[in-house]
């Protein structure tokens, strides 16, 4: 049996649409399977942590796939109870869809599912773990001073990105639209130009896990990466790959908004880490502490602001049916 987690609302209500066309070949060649529909954002977390627990004393993993955008899958992670028990299936619907393009899925999502229903063995991947202590600005209901533990399999950001992802969340039609036809990107990439404008740009330090100490100043945005892409393509961490026990750090301090026009639109292509104030570490592990709280990511995910961050990886965790 195969359960499917379905976000109707993902890439402005295009999803529903994608998943008629995977559920019109499910039933086409007879395969067994239940679907659930997410009506509200964290929807997707209860679902699947339901499914966990009605699943908890099984001796074979539940097969779970997720129909949605990065966030989507962002929420159904946090819903997990043991990752050892869920094999987890991604069909991507979102205007992002970093994980998918990261992991090379194909485009259309009736070939995703085929090779997700036939996959003889799940794909073992890390995932990254952040823990941190949610400060002013929460979002969501999130109460501060409250410590939290979230999951992700593309990025956790502070600074720059979480700040264009909570810009992007806030209601407008323009996204909307843009997704409609194809075009979501653009949004994104308005947002980028004028947050580079405002925002805090606190100075800090940075703790490796090897004890490695790195202190800076006017950050614009560190974040860690488990797969190369965020953003909607933005190569922030060239190198990085999602099953070799490591997360790929991207840091960008002292940059003035001139230099950063001229720097970050370069991430596209990788090229952004010939500056010399783009800083990139390889890493098991870190903790950051700022002076001040900036927004915190988690897959594009945004809840609170926080001044102090901790984040590993944790190898192995996932098992990906891909």
């Amino acid at each position: 049996m195969f359960y499917f987690i379905v976000n109707p609302a993902s890439r402005s209500g295009l999803g529903i649409d994608v998943w008629k066309s995977v559920e019109e070949y499910l039933k086409s060649v007879e395969f067994e399977y239940d679907v659930f529909y997410s009506a509200y954002q964290g929807n997707v977390q209860t679902i699947m942590n339901d499914l966990c627990s009605s699943h908890i004393n099984d001796k074979c993993p539940i097969n779970v796939v997720v129909l949605g955008g990065d966030g989507t899958m962002d929420e159904a992670l946090q819903g997990v109870i043991d990752f050892t028990k869920v094999n987890l299936g991604y069909i991507p619907t979102g205007s992002s869809n970093d994980f998918a393009r990261a992991m090379e899925y194909p485009a259309d999502p009736v070939e995703a599912v085929k090779k997700i229903i036939s996959c003889p063995e799940p794909r073992i991947m890390d995932l990254g773990k952040l823990e941190y202590l949610a400060t002013s600005g929460s979002r969501m209901g999130l109460s501060t001073g409250i410590s939290t533990t979230r999951y992700f399999d593309v990025s956790c950001g502070l600074g720059f990105d979480a700040s264009v992802c909570v810009e992007a969340l806030n209601p407008g039609g323009a996204k909307s639209f843009l997704n409609k036809i194809g075009l979501g990107k653009l949004i994104y990439l308005k947002i980028a130009l004028s947050v580079i404008f405002k925002g805090s740009q606190p100075d800090g330090r940075l703790i490796l896990d090897d004890g490695t100490t790195v202190s800076f100043n006017k950050l614009r945005f560190l974040v860690g990466m488990n797969t190369c892409y965020e953003g909607g393509g933005y190569k922030f961490a060239p190198d990085a790959v999602g099953d070799d026990g490591y997360l790929d750090i991207c840091m960008v301090s002292n940059l003035s908004a001139l230099e950063a026009f001229l720097v970050l639109p370069k991430a596209l292509n990788g090229k952004h880490v010939k500056s010399k104030k783009v800083k990139l570490f390889h890493t098991t592990g870190y903790e950051l502490i700022l002076d001040e709280p900036l927004w915190v990511h988690t897959d594009g995910e945004v809840y609170s602001k926080s001044n102090h961050v901790k984040v590993s990886c944790e190898p192995g965790l996932l098992r990906l049916l891909y």
